[in-house]
């Protein structure tokens, strides 16, 4: 019976979808760091058994699933962007493994079309968000609290596309081009990550999670208050000195009294309007 009843609550709560979300997303953490583990012993070790479509077997895997759990993420109202990123670019691993078996020996400019492609409808998408920012900053009915997440999101949005068009377009002259003088891996690099490092600063403000954050159910914050009751009650106060109710000041009387006792010497200071928390 407190098996049900625990299972009947959390089912109310809405937890379970949670839950699922941490354990597809698992499933994908584990699938990419396959491909890693794969790719690097290629790389090291280079053994003739292992193909490149062996190599990337985790990638296509990983494609199949994202588009699985892009349907359920709709279905579900979750938000998506890592598993929708893998789905769109199950093409491009694909030709990935047919240039790297020599099966096709096509420039890597064409090689990189649908990440070309890609990149082209992610430009549309941040100068639409940029002209729409800038129309809700011309009128007066946003809240100006409103006013610096969007202009902050439009300009790291906007460092971070053209920070990966660049370093793609470098990266794939130095590909096709090697024997010519042009720029080094580490410049190439550069504006990769700064546009990975503008992405990161973006995720801060961004609201959500998932209560399943380690299995504790519920928000970081509120597990955190309950187990460390003090920071709840001594870090939660606020307090006027000096001051009722009313806007006006009352002064606060300290009598003067000579008298042996310890008590009656103490100044008596009074406070008021003392707040705790719930």
């Amino acid at each position: 019976k407190q098996w049900y009843q625990r299972r009947v609550r959390v089912h109310e709560m809405g937890t379970v979808a949670d839950f699922q979300a941490m354990l597809l997303s698992t499933s994908l953490q584990l699938l990419l760091f396959s491909f890693e583990a794969c790719l690097c012993y290629k790389l090291t070790f280079a053994p003739p058994h292992m193909k490149w479509y062996l190599v990337f077997m985790p990638l296509f895997l990983l494609s199949v699933l994202s588009i699985i759990i892009c349907g359920w993420g709709w279905k579900k109202e979750r938000p998506l962007d890592l598993e929708l990123l893998f789905s769109v670019n199950m093409l491009q691993f694909v030709l990935f493994v047919l240039r790297l078996e020599e099966l096709v020996h096509w420039s890597w400019q064409i090689i990189l079309i649908p990440l070309w492609i890609l990149l082209g409808i992610c430009s549309i998408a941040v100068i639409y968000y940029i002209a729409l920012t800038a129309v809700l900053l011309c009128t007066n009915d946003i809240l100006p609290s409103l006013r610096t997440p969007r202009t902050a999101a439009s300009c790291l949005y906007s460092l971070a596309n053209f920070s990966l068009i660049l370093f793609l377009g470098l990266l794939v002259t130095k590909i096709d081009n090697p024997d010519t003088e042009s720029h080094s891996y580490i410049s190439i690099f550069l504006p990769y990550h700064l546009g990975m490092g503008s992405l990161v600063v973006s995720t801060f403000y961004q609201k959500g999670g998932n209560p399943w954050w380690f299995g504790i159910r519920e928000e970081f914050c509120l597990f955190l208050l309950k187990k460390f009751p003090a920071i709840r009650v001594y870090g939660n106060i606020s307090y006027i000195y000096g001051y009722t109710s009313q806007e006006t000041a009352i002064p606060v009387d300290v009598p003067i009294i000579n008298n042996s006792d310890s008590k009656n010497s103490l100044p008596k200071v009074t406070f008021s309007n003392v707040e705790l928390p719930d």
